[in-house]
């Protein structure tokens, strides 16, 4: 494999697994075992009035866990659009001509 597709697939690989930490869904359980939904990190699936009916520390819970999951998934997705982007071909310049140096 060339050196470009190489870099194609790991970008790739590293822009899906940078999505897909951040639309996981997170949780927390409560002492008495019970699970409460704090969305993902992008905040689909958080409902405020839920989790504020468990207990009100648990808003501040999902808040710090979201943030936590996001820190970790946008530079991982990052990481891998810059390896795509540096993977599509680029315009080479042609040159008629090339200047030639003696000493």
């Amino acid at each position: 494999m060339s050196p470009r597709t190489v870099a194609a697939v790991v970008g790739a690989a590293f822009a899906l697994a940078g999505l897909l930490i951040a639309l996981l869904p997170l949780s927390v359980d409560t002492p008495s075992g019970v699970a409460v939904a704090c969305g993902n990190s992008a905040g689909m699936g958080y409902d405020r009035v839920a989790v504020e009916a468990e207990g009100g520390a648990y808003v501040e819970i999902c808040g710090r866990l979201r943030a936590e999951r996001l820190a970790w998934a946008a530079p991982v997705t990052a990481v891998g659009l810059v390896c795509l982007a540096g993977s599509l071909p680029a315009r080479r310049r042609s040159s008629t001509w090339l200047p030639t140096s003696r000493f």
